[in-house]
């Protein structure tokens, strides 16, 4: 069990006391960043849509509604926990799946997804610019990723605050701050986006056009 399987497991079976530090991460404005994210993917009927990091499944009800039945979605996790909560509230969907993996290296084949999303997840693997290229080499050559995600305050007077936040965010959720996610997205597709809120603490990373789409299969397992 790694640091981050057994964080989030404990998060898996707390989800007050996750809604809190949620509310506290977004400044009570998680459904509002969440819908952002969202719509910058923008995923339509028929798409399978492959979500990193799906934590305990808020999101696959939405991205089932916007695929429809003739879609597919497919969320992973690494964490155990948070990987069964997901598949229980998805058992209800024949076109969504759960399974437990990790996002830097995932035994899923090149083009196999329309889009991928990820949701306070990236910054949270052992390896967040190998995640980026992981959902890089799943999507098909047209595909799409985008990732909301938070970082420490970026101007001042606030970034004073980061060394007293930041540490106890790193030991409550495993958050790698110094990751640089819009970086690799950048590295990583043809075309890359940034939207900043929350005096650049949270933001909306887009990237369409994956650079690592090749045709061969995509770590395979």
């Amino acid at each position: 069990m790694t640091a981050t399987d057994g964080v989030y497991d404990r998060w898996s079976r707390n989800p007050r006391a996750l809604r809190l530090l949620y509310a506290v991460a977004f400044a009570g404005r998680e459904a509002t960043f969440r819908r952002r994210s969202r719509e910058a993917l923008s995923p339509s009927a028929g798409e399978a849509v492959l979500e990193l990091g799906c934590g305990r499944g808020t999101t696959l009800g939405p991205l089932r509604e916007a695929v429809g039945p003739d879609g597919r979605v497919v969320g992973v996790d690494y964490s155990r926990g948070m990987a069964e909560t997901a598949a229980a509230a998805a058992d209800r969907w024949e076109n969504v799946h759960v399974v437990r993996g990790d996002a830097t290296g995932l035994g899923v084949r090149a083009d196999a997804f329309d889009a991928a999303y990820a949701a306070m997840s990236v910054s949270a693997t052992s390896d967040p610019t190998a995640a980026v290229a992981t959902a890089a080499r799943c999507l098909r050559p047209d595909g799409r990723f985008v990732a909301l995600d938070a970082r420490p305050f970026q101007p001042l007077p606030l970034r004073v605050l980061n060394p007293l936040v930041v540490p106890v965010l790193r030991v409550l959720t495993d958050w790698n701050h110094a990751a640089d996610v819009p970086a690799a997205v950048e590295a990583h597709f043809e075309t890359a986006t940034v939207e900043s809120y929350n005096a650049g603490t949270i933001y909306v990373v887009s990237g369409a056009g994956p650079r690592d789409n090749d045709g061969r299969d995509a770590l395979r397992g």
